[in-house]
Parts: C-alpha cells; structure tokens; sequence
C-alpha cells in the first residue's frame, strides 16, 4: 500500500472541486490533441476554454495541471499498472473523505492516446464502488479503443461546435448550446444553482444519453 506522497508520482487527484462531489484529476490542457485546434476556432465549444484562461492566469495551476501530466504521460507509458494501483488509491481516499463515490477525469485537459484510456478503465475496475465520468473531444482515440468501458465509467464524448448535435456513434455523449440554439436530452442545472452540481449526477448516468450545458 503506497503512502498518499508516493502516490502523487501518478498525478495528483483533487478533492474539492467548488462545482462537482468527490474528486477530479486535471492535466494541462495546453496539451488537448483536438481542442486546442478547436480553441482558435470561434464557435466551437473550446474558444472560450476556462482552463487555458485560468492556466495563464495562475502559474501555480499551471504548474500542477502540466506536472500532472508529464507524470500520467510517463508512467501510464513506463508502468501502467503502477499508474492504475496509484491513482486507484487516491480516488479511493478521497471517497473515504468525502463520502461522494463519484470521479470526473479532466476537469482540465483531455486523453493523450488510446494507452490513457485503457489505465483509466483499468482505475475504474480497481475502484467498482466510484463512478467515474470522463468528458472528451477525442471521438477519435474512443472509437478506436478496442477494449470494453466497465460499466461504472461514463465516457462522453463531446461535440466540438456549439448548436451541434449529439456526436454520432457513441453511447454518451455531450453538446452545448446557447440561448438561439436548442438543448438535447438533459440540460445541465448548474448554471441556475451557483454554477454546481448541487444534486445532480447525470453526467456519471448511463441512463442519460446527452447532457447539454448551457454556454456561460
């Protein structure tokens, strides 16, 4: 059993994100594969990318997503299995702490390749009583994945314009619209609750197809 300070060589999970319950692992998403092609492009859903913004506004935070990162990137490559026992015993603690079994994957930044994704489904059958939600771009590396999703990760993929459809192809998915366009499936609340959760988990429910989230 590795010690919380010997697990951070994994990347270090956070525990108190003011928006969400239990815990979130972010990277630095200077590094996202599509959005920060999309980032450039007005209209998309990562012009006006929060992460990025709060990254070159606080170096500290940029620091820790981009350490986060070269660690998962590292290790996941080097030792997946150390990677997958590591991060499984912080997401562990931090349900043990906060009493919230749920998990979200990249609050900031995104999948690096197929080899994250596998370590990640591999992070949720080592911890079955935590649901885990992994939002992404990357329609690309989930479609080539090989390899069955456990049933308590939720990987949504993500349109990439706002006002678009639901991404063809994938079980759950994820747009944005705004105030002109028309919302698909679940709208997300958060926007008329302080910008949290509060109640809600559908974005760790696999009986929800399509959360949509009102552009902010």
């Amino acid at each position: 059993m590795p010690t919380l300070k010997e697990a951070h060589d994994a990347g270090k999970v956070s525990v108190g994100n003011g928006k969400m319950p239990g815990s979130t692992f972010a990277i630095s998403a200077k590094h996202c594969k599509v959005g920060s092609k999309l980032a450039k492009v007005k209209g998309s859903t990562c012009h006006r990318c929060y992460a990025l913004k709060l990254q070159n506004l606080r170096p500290s935070v940029n620091t820790g997503w981009t350490n986060n990162l070269n660690k998962a990137v590292q290790m996941i490559n080097k030792d997946p299995a150390r990677w997958v026992a590591f991060m499984s015993f912080q997401i562990q603690k931090a349900y043990e702490k906060t009493q919230e079994p749920f998990h979200r994957w990249f609050d900031s930044g995104d999948l690096q390749s197929e080899a994250m994704l596998q370590a990640i489904c591999d992070v949720a059958r080592s911890t079955p009583s935590i649901k885990h939600w992994l939002p992404t771009r990357e329609a690309k590396i989930v479609k080539n994945f090989g390899e069955p999703i456990p049933d308590n990760l939720i990987v949504r993929v993500s349109s990439t314009m706002i006002n678009d459809g639901p991404m063809s192809g994938h079980i759950w998915t994820s747009t944005v619209h705004n105030k002109t366009g028309a919302p698909v499936g679940h709208v997300c609340p958060a926007s008329h609750q302080g910008n949290q959760c509060g109640s809600c988990r559908a974005c760790w429910s696999d009986s929800v197809k399509n959360v949509s989230y009102p552009l902010h």
